[in-house]
């Protein structure tokens, strides 16, 4: 009996309970009405906001480059270059060729060459078994075309980045050699952009273009 008086005294006020809800109902509706100071540093704010340019991503300063490692190193080609990347299933040996051919394959019935670009770069040791990976540059052309595409045996694949132009930087004086003649700029702190027309429009790095120029 006496838990229930106990009830009884807090016993709930539903009606003005009800009332406040409604109060606070309406004013929602009516919508908050600020003092005069408010709405001189709300409009003062918003005047800011609107005088501000809208920043927009340019991207013609946006480079989109694909990065590859050789051995310990980092290198990108830019991605509209690269046709596409393949698994090494074999390859064949071609004699009397410069170190850094490693071989021909075929793809899809053309014949690719293959550039070790370990010895091309003169990264020096760098196994030819950890070359599993082909980055294929340019379109297989028919026998007799010019042109073609050329495949770099790489390492690994490491993905595809968006580098701001800005941050492209000249290649360092202390490279030198054929790495230098191929290399674009460098992004610190360890990516070096190769220039894939270069290594298209090599002859050395094409077997039929080495067979013409001794022939000549």
């Amino acid at each position: 009996m006496a838990m229930d008086r106990a009830a009884e005294g807090r016993s709930i006020d539903w009606g003005d309970i009800h009332r406040r809800l409604a109060g606070w109902a309406a004013a929602l509706e009516r919508g908050w009405v600020p003092d005069e100071e408010t709405t001189r540093r709300i409009l003062h704010r918003r005047g800011l906001e609107l005088a501000r340019p809208p920043v927009l991503e340019d991207d013609g300063d946006i480079l989109e480059y694909m990065e590859f490692t050789v051995g310990q190193e980092r290198y990108g080609f830019e991605t509209a270059a690269v046709a596409e990347v393949l698994a090494l299933n074999g390859l064949t040996t071609v004699p009397k060729a410069p170190a850094f051919i490693a071989g021909l394959t075929t793809v899809r019935g053309q014949v690719l060459p293959l550039v070790h670009l370990g010895r091309l770069l003169d990264l020096g040791a760098v196994p030819s078994s950890e070359l599993r990976r082909v980055v294929v540059l340019g379109q297989a052309q028919a026998p007799g075309q010019s042109g073609g595409a050329l495949g770099l045996l790489v390492t690994s694949i490491a993905g595809v980045s968006r580098i701001p132009r800005a941050k492209v930087q000249a290649p360092p004086s202390v490279v030198t050699g054929r790495q230098r003649h191929y290399l674009v700029g460098v992004v610190p702190p360890h990516l070096a952009l190769l220039d894939a027309q270069r290594l298209l429009a090599d002859p050395d790095l094409t077997v039929e273009g080495r067979s013409a120029a001794r022939s000549g």
